[in-house]
């Protein structure tokens, strides 16, 4: 059953005073622990009945050989071959760190990934009882990530296994197109990006730097050859300019107070700028980033500039009404 940590230090106490033949009992215990906690400020102070259940623990949870000396009064081990394998003791903040993680990853990551992570925390639960269980509702904490591009597992896992291990990945990769084709790429980078998972690195084929989005794997296997981290590429991977597609520059919206709180929230560049007239100034921006966050605003940014591009998304905006 789960440890809590104050028990856990309890424990060890206990251990420590049986391995050195100091024959306590549930007197000598009690102030032991009442000494130790005005001393070292922990939480252990305890009642007889507390110290009785620890002895039970060590006996039926640790298969600690305890024996009980009416001549010295205390408890002793049977024999000193028992060793105390105490599991790790976390503190609130790593638990909190572990099970918040954990249902993170189940849901941005696939099988068989979060499988193994739910069973790693699951293991430090049964050795650790941290207090605030005893209060949050974990099933209330979610992840709406849209994560849902099914991924076959083993394209997953041969591709993380690449980026983890710094192992080639041949691939059959499905372009826009439909069209197949033979690559062995090194998976620099993992990324989720926009509710999907991605790999940046550098592809043989090519001989240059490439994005692939892992739904469009359909066959990967692991290699044996190996490859170096390479800085420029794992420096590259951010949010304004992560896929690759050519970037239109100076961009120039009028927008309203929602759009700019948005904005402010959700930046379409880290080194926008926002206008005293209602406007924002995008350094750089995709269309395949722009055109959707327009239509999604409903008519709370206009685009004003380049003129270029505005004439590009009237024209989109037409070809979408007369389908209407």
């Amino acid at each position: 059953m789960p440890v809590h940590k104050s028990q856990m230090h309890r424990l060890l106490r206990i251990a420590a005073l049986l391995k050195e033949n100091r024959y306590p009992n549930t007197e000598t215990l009690v102030d032991e622990f009442r000494r130790i906690a005005w001393e070292e400020n922990l939480p252990i102070e305890c009642t007889r009945k507390t110290v009785l259940r620890d002895m039970k623990a060590l006996r039926e949870e640790f298969h600690c050989p305890l024996a009980f000396s009416r001549e010295y009064n205390g408890y002793y081990l049977k024999h000193h071959g028992w060793d105390f394998i105490a599991p790790a003791l976390l503190d609130e903040n790593e638990m909190l760190a572990a099970v918040i993680g954990a249902r993170v990853a189940e849901g941005i990551f696939p099988a068989p990934l979060k499988n193994r992570i739910r069973a790693a925390v699951d293991y430090l639960l049964r050795n650790n009882n941290p207090d605030f269980l005893d209060t949050a509702n974990l099933a209330s904490l979610d992840i709406l990530s849209g994560l849902y591009a099914t991924l076959d597992p083993k394209v997953f896992m041969a591709v993380f296994n690449g980026w983890q291990n710094r192992r080639c990945v041949r691939i059959v990769y499905s372009d826009y197109e439909g069209k197949d084709s033979m690559r062995i790429f090194e998976p620099q980078t993992l990324v989720f990006y926009d509710n999907s998972w991605y790999s940046k690195g550098f592809c043989h084929l090519k001989n240059a730097p490439r994005t692939f989005a892992l739904q469009r794997i359909r066959e990967a296997w692991l290699l044996t050859e190996t490859f170096e981290p390479d800085a420029g590429i794992i420096r590259s991977v951010t949010p304004d300019d992560f896929l690759g597609f050519r970037r239109i520059k100076n961009v120039k919206l009028r927008i309203s107070d929602h759009v700019r709180e948005r904005l402010a929230a959700a930046p379409l560049h880290s080194n926008q700028e926002f206008g005293a007239d209602h406007t924002v100034t995008i350094p750089a921006v995709t269309r395949e980033v722009l055109f959707p966050f327009l239509l999604a605003q409903r008519g709370g940014a206009v685009l004003l500039a380049p003129e270029p591009l505005r004439r590009e998304f009237k024209t989109e905006l037409a070809a979408m009404l007369e389908a209407y």
